[in-house]
């Protein structure tokens, strides 16, 4: 499955750089030194090595530094990734594939059944937010304030 979101060891990334790696849509965290890559990084990162680019390129077009992360980090997650598709773990053609939170522009080309599997992950996802917003006024007039603990400069 594509679900399986190894982390990779960065060491000595701070500042700017770290902002840049968490606000990319692949990246579902760092902690403790460690990336964890999105469900949806493997079949984008899989689509561009099919298309014939080195692991570095795709890495790089996926919005990775790699003169801050690392040639040898972007080598190993292709490896990584070219061991998940001969092994059919990464089936692309399954909604549980996507998480759904990555914008349709971001994933690149995909065969008519793959972008099938991403829409349902797509509209999975678009419907939670929806029904969260719903449930968000309703949980705001539950919650009491206090005027006579408010300071006014």
């Amino acid at each position: 499955m594509a679900n399986d979101r190894t982390g990779t060891e960065v060491s000595g990334i701070t500042g700017e750089d770290l902002d840049r790696l968490l606000d990319n849509p692949f990246v579902e965290s760092f902690s403790g030194g460690r990336i964890t890559y999105s469900r949806d990084f493997n079949v984008a990162m899989h689509k561009r090595l099919e298309a014939g680019m080195t692991c570095v390129e795709a890495y790089t077009d996926l919005g990775f530094d790699v003169a801050v992360l690392g040639e040898n980090r972007a080598n190993a997650v292709g490896r990584r990734v070219r061991k998940l598709a001969a092994s059919g773990r990464l089936n692309a053609r399954e909604a549980g594939c996507y998480d759904g939170s990555v914008p349709r522009e971001e994933m690149g080309e995909l065969a008519s059944d793959e972008e099938l599997a991403y829409l349902r992950a797509r509209t999975a996802y678009l419907e939670a937010m929806v029904e969260a917003q719903k449930k968000l006024p309703s949980l705001l007039a539950g919650t009491r304030t206090s005027w006579r603990h408010a300071t006014w400069a």
